[in-house]
């Protein structure tokens, strides 16, 4: 086999030998809305565990984000991170609810839906089904209407 051949070979090879080749592919929305649904359902309890752990895993992830929303989820994240009472929590994850809403849209994600509290003013996603509204906590868990499917 001349070098031209062996070159072919090689290409071909490199292009059908799959994941051990390719780069790691960036975290998607998923994976980043695994630990926005645990934060969402911590307040929703009223609880502050676990939710500093799942913002810091966000911000790592935000990069998985689209570029334009990046930063914001990253710096929403970093900011739920560091609160240290509920009402800044829930701030900090109205900030962060605000680029995931959008990235959402870009996701087109079936399974969550986009939902919104009147008397708070703030939307958040969340699956489909019974509203969790994690801005009232256990005061008021099912205030709210879904916006958008």
């Amino acid at each position: 086999m001349n070098r031209i051949g062996m070159t072919l070979l090689a290409l071909a090879l490199l292009l059908t030998a799959g994941p051990a080749f390719s780069a790691p592919a960036p975290a998607g929305f998923d994976a980043v809305l695994g630990h926005y649904e645990t934060i969402r359902k911590a307040l929703i309890n009223d609880a502050m565990a676990g939710i500093p752990g799942h913002a810091a895993e966000i911000a790592k992830l935000a990069k998985g984000a689209p570029a334009d929303l990046a930063p914001q989820i990253a710096g929403a994240a970093k900011k739920l991170t560091a609160a240290k009472d509920l009402k800044t929590a829930r701030d900090a994850f109205y900030e962060l609810s605000k680029p995931m809403v959008r990235w959402r849209e870009a996701a087109d994600s079936k399974e969550h839906v986009m939902a919104y509290c009147s008397m708070s003013k703030r939307l958040w996603i969340q699956p489909k089904g019974e509203i969790g509204n994690p801005y009232y906590g256990k005061s008021m868990a099912t205030c709210g209407e879904v916006v958008s499917k």
